[in-house]
């Protein structure tokens, strides 16, 4: 069994190891954190990427607290080709996947992913991969403990802070108790020492390091999807009441409110969903002169990262839908809005989507105002549903993955209802600042 001074050595020099894979860690993902920090500014809901680090951290304490001696059996070369393979999953998560999921960035935080795959590796390389197995638990949370799932739990919960509080907790209670499990597992091997020598020599260990500093440049590099707060416009200082004021030409038909907005999108906010029709009907948007007919859906918010965390196609079942790139559309007093094609395969349907973020009532409520069309001019006429989007989104995100943007982009060149919609956003925003 080693002595106290060599137990004392051996921690110092894990202590060198991990500060070192520590700063570079952070450096390679430094951007990321500034990102996590603004988002946190602007209501996001980003502390749920707290959880993961906090239970991982408890965990590893757990399990350092109730070390046990092993055995030195270890293999370099299978350290290195398991750390050589982590690495190449964080430069494929930060090159290649990210860009396919920059509408949904801030729901799942792929560059988080890519962080911990980078540090595992780095353990891999520098502590050997039976040492960074020993802490299983801790990586479990720490990959587990995603953004997506922290906020399906809570809205599951009922949403809102007590909900997340509880969902943190959870995350956070799992790890010490995996950390227990595995600690009471682990058996005293004949001729174990509780300090032993580091499975990976000094010399190979620090010649390790250049490899990871290449990587975290590699990982820096790669570019973060733009948010939602830049294109916030400014919109009137005051709010009527539930939705929006109907443009002139246009008439109300019924409204709907949905309760379930509060679970998902925090407890002060609102959903509402107007059907409007067109008073007269006009050959240039419909031949045969039949009335339009639109939806205004209308989401106020608290906070404006809530529009990043929750792009507008959640609010929308889209499991079998592929979507054009958006296009600008500049509507009155700097207003910018986006037009998108949507043509569900499901349903053999096309509709159309004109949709802005704005400031109400002073700087303390946010809306998101979404306007849809249909190919269907008939007054009966079937709108898409307006849902939590939780299974939409995720068999949209699977689609993406495994099928490439191909199976969820549309190629639209025809631009349908385009002017209607631009003519209607042009009149309804003006209303809200003519009523106010």
């Amino acid at each position: 069994m080693t002595t106290g001074a060599t137990g004392r050595s051996v921690v110092a020099e894990y202590a060198a190891r991990g500060v070192v894979l520590l700063v570079v860690a952070v450096a390679a993902s430094a951007r990321t954190w500034g990102r996590v920090v603004s988002e946190i500014g602007v209501g996001a809901g980003s502390p749920v990427l707290l959880a993961g680090p906090v239970g991982a951290a408890l965990t590893l304490t757990v399990l350092v607290w109730f070390n046990r001696p092993e055995l030195p059996i270890h293999d370099r070369q299978t350290d290195k080709i398991v750390g050589t393979v982590m690495m190449a999953i964080a430069l494929m998560i930060q090159w290649l996947v990210l860009p396919r999921f920059a509408g949904t960035y801030v729901l799942l935080h792929l560059d988080i992913a890519a962080v911990w795959a980078f540090l595992f590796g780095g353990c891999v390389f520098v502590f050997g991969l039976r040492r960074t197995g020993k802490f299983w638990s801790a990586w479990l949370v720490l990959f587990g403990a995603s953004p997506v799932v922290i906020r399906l739990a809570t809205a599951v919960l009922g949403g809102g802070p007590w909900a997340l509080a509880c969902v943190v907790v959870i995350v956070v209670l799992v790890g010490p108790v995996g950390a227990l499990i595995g600690a009471r597992r682990r058996g005293r091997g004949r001729g174990a020492s509780p300090w032993p020598g580091p499975a990976v020599t000094r010399r190979e260990a620090w010649r390790s390091v250049p490899l990871l500093v290449l990587v975290a440049v590699v990982l820096a590099l790669a570019p973060l999807p733009a948010t939602a707060e830049q294109r916030l416009a400014l919109g009137p200082p005051s709010l009527i009441g539930p939705g929006q004021a109907v443009p002139v030409g246009w008439s109300e038909r019924s409204r709907e409110d949905f309760g379930w907005a509060t679970r998902v999108y925090g407890p002060a906010a609102t959903l509402h969903r107007q059907f409007i029709r067109a008073d007269q009907p006009r050959a240039d948007w419909d031949p045969l002169r039949r009335p339009r007919q639109a939806v205004v859906q209308t989401l106020t918010v608290a906070h404006p990262g809530t529009f990043d965390a929750f792009p507008v196609e959640m609010t929308f079942d889209l499991r079998a839908a592929r979507i054009s790139a958006p296009v600008v559309v500049d509507l009155p007093h700097g207003v910018r809005a986006r037009y998108r094609s949507v043509i569900n395969d499901g349903e053999l349907e096309t509709w159309s989507l004109l949709s802005f973020v704005w400031t109400r009532g002073g700087v303390d409520r946010y809306q998101r105002v979404s306007i849809l069309t249909v190919d269907d001019h008939d007054f009966d006429a079937q709108f898409p549903a307006t849902v939590p989007g939780a299974r939409s989104t995720a068999s949209r995100l699977v689609a993406l993955l495994l099928r490439g943007q191909a199976s969820v982009t549309a190629d639209d060149d025809e631009l349908k209802d385009l002017d209607l919609l631009t003519e209607l956003g042009s009149g309804l925003v003006e209303a809200q600042w003519s009523t106010r």
